[in-house]
């Protein structure tokens, strides 16, 4: 497979999704709008921190009555080392949300490349465009009979 080939080939699949351009584009919005709503990830975030501040509290407290009376350092201990691993995993569930909300962030702004490209591209491409090629292209899978498939940044998959 040589190089003008693949980009022979690049053409061809790149004319053929901006054929459905328009349906391609409003998919691509509504996929952008309901694969990285952050609403429900944000509201579970709040309520963790909301609980890691009570635990917090609940610790300062204990700490404070511990330093005042005389008490069973054993039983101390045992509660604190509990108010100490409740709060460690909210932290891991808070740090898991972050993650998660910072990946979905990230796919709309694939997408959002993705729709600016393709609505930026008005006509049938004629010639190989590298900075296309970057911006819509996450794949590209070569068989041996010389067919690919190009795999765009928003799922789609054409086979020339």
């Amino acid at each position: 497979m040589y190089e003008d080939t693949i980009k022979a080939k690049f053409l061809d699949a790149c004319n053929q999704l901006f054929e459905n351009r328009d349906e391609i584009l409003e998919n691509c919005r509504m996929m952008q709008d309901i694969l990285t709503d952050c609403s429900e990830i944000d509201e579970k975030q709040k309520s963790i921190l909301q609980e890691m501040e009570i635990v917090a509290e609940l610790t300062r407290k204990y700490i404070m009555e511990n330093s005042q009376t005389a008490q069973n350092q054993d039983e101390y201990n045992s509660h604190y080392n509990a108010f100490v691993e409740r709060y460690e995993k909210l932290q891991t569930k808070s740090l898991a949300l972050q993650k998660q909300k910072e990946e979905r962030l990230a796919k709309r702004d694939l997408i959002g490349g993705f729709i600016l490209e393709l609505t930026q591209c008005k006509e049938l491409l004629a010639e190989f465009d590298e900075k296309l090629w970057i911006a819509i292209i996450d794949k590209v899978t070569v068989f041996q009979d010389g067919r690919l498939t190009f795999e765009f940044k928003n799922g789609t998959k054409i086979e020339v």
